[in-house]
């Protein structure tokens, strides 16, 4: 509805208002306006007045706290590490440490082969031991953002290094611990986000990485029981236990104005098929070399000559575990020499790498089709109280404002 109509005689005439009551109406809008610009204005100047040393920068990087050790397996003693010394011994063997930012910043000391704060009332919670192979399946579900510096793209998402000696042996004063290695954690961040390669600019203007995002892809897996499983990548959590006991503490780094937890849906798994959400997608779709991979990622098969050998120096030492689980501590064991050795020495592991890295078009695809499929979706209730809220992601993205929608 217009306040006025406007003559289409344009010589002037016949005036620009066909009633008195159209021009009081125009008036009064006129008048309104007046009075709310006038109103921001006096809030402007009062804000200004008020609160002069106030500041804000809007919108801070998200973080990932961790650090990386090539662990010598062959200088402990420990019983319960006799598996790895067989396996591994002197071979290289990269571990990663995940951190909350409070855990990484925490002085903390080792009693009776529990870390604990090394100062009263100095509390800190969640760390997370990963094999670089493990760290990989888990890197897969997260992507660091980035946005363009002197003509390369530059990670959106900062590494903060910690620098904590790992005992792998906490129940012995002398037991072996390892030293942590900067490009260590840098190199295997590279082979798990290719962005990291490039220079990284920890300081820019907000406005060079407003429009970039750091998101977190978490399914949720179908359960026969009332367990709440989450998978991020291929790694799979259960909430809200390992949130409290620290294991996905690291994510709380993450929470920014410019880091996003991305829900994908419900994940659908047919072991007596073989298949699952994901090996459907990508065979429907034409990414067959992803679906090949993944299948025999999800459903192994029989353990080759080189894997045999492997099993025979695990059983020895640790005869009181079932060769099933043997079996896929030795698959993994391989995957993690040959990852291990590419960081440390420089060597080629891409047929090592988990699917999802190994085929990105492929997981790239995938998560833009749930997406699209889950845009109107709500996920489950579970989901804010046990993982977002406690981690710091309880704030909703308004869609319709944001470039990248």
């Amino acid at each position: 509805m217009r306040a006025a109509t406007h003559s289409e005689n344009l010589s002037g005439s016949e005036g620009i208002y066909e009633s008195f009551s159209d021009m009081v109406l125009c008036t009064v809008i006129v008048l309104i306006t007046l009075v709310v610009v006038l109103a921001l204005n006096v809030v402007e100047q009062l804000n200004i007045y008020v609160e002069p040393n106030h500041f804000s920068g809007g919108a801070s990087r998200p973080w990932i706290y961790l650090q990386a050790q090539n662990a010598d397996y062959s200088q402990t003693n420990a019983e319960r590490l006799a598996i790895e010394r067989a396996i591994f011994g002197e071979e290289a063997f990269v571990l990663i440490n995940l951190f909350s930012p409070s855990s990484a910043l925490a002085a903390t000391t080792v009693e009776n082969g529990q870390t604990v704060s090394a100062k009263n009332g100095h509390s800190f919670h969640g760390q997370s031991d990963l094999t670089a192979y493990h760290f990989l399946q888990l890197a897969a579900g997260i992507d660091p953002g980035s946005f363009p510096v002197e003509g390369n793209q530059t990670a959106l998402m900062l590494p903060k290094f910690s620098h904590k000696k790992i005992m792998l042996e906490p129940d012995s004063p002398t037991g072996y611990s390892t030293e942590p290695e900067n490009e260590l954690a840098l190199k295997t961040m590279a082979l798990a986000w290719p962005v990291y390669v490039n220079e990284l600019y920890p300081r820019r203007a907000q406005s060079d990485y407003f429009n970039a995002r750091t998101k977190i892809y978490i399914e949720v897996l179908e359960s026969s029981d009332d367990t709440h499983r989450i998978m991020i990548g291929h790694s799979v959590f259960i909430l809200p236990q390992d949130v409290e006991n620290g294991r996905l503490g690291w994510l709380a780094g993450f929470s920014s104005g410019l880091a996003e937890m991305v829900y994908l849906g419900k994940a659908w798994n047919d072991p007596e098929a073989q298949t699952n959400k994901r090996i459907a997608f990508f065979e429907q779709n034409g990414f067959s070399d992803a679906a090949a991979d993944y299948r025999v990622f999800s459903y192994p098969e029989k353990p080759t000559p080189a894997q045999e050998a492997l099993l025979k120096k695990a059983a020895m030492v640790r005869p009181d575990i079932p060769r099933e689980q043997l079996e896929e501590y030795v698959r993994s064991a391989t995957a993690q020499k040959a990852i291990s050795n590419a960081i440390v020495n420089g060597g080629n592991s891409r047929e090592f790498l988990p699917p999802l890295l190994a085929h990105r078009d492929a997981w790239n695809a995938y998560t833009a089709q749930c997406i699209q499929n889950e845009i109107n979706s709500t996920p489950p209730k579970w989901i804010m109280s046990e993982l977002l809220e406690p981690l710091g992601f309880d704030q909703a993205v308004v869609r319709g404002v944001r470039e990248d929608t």
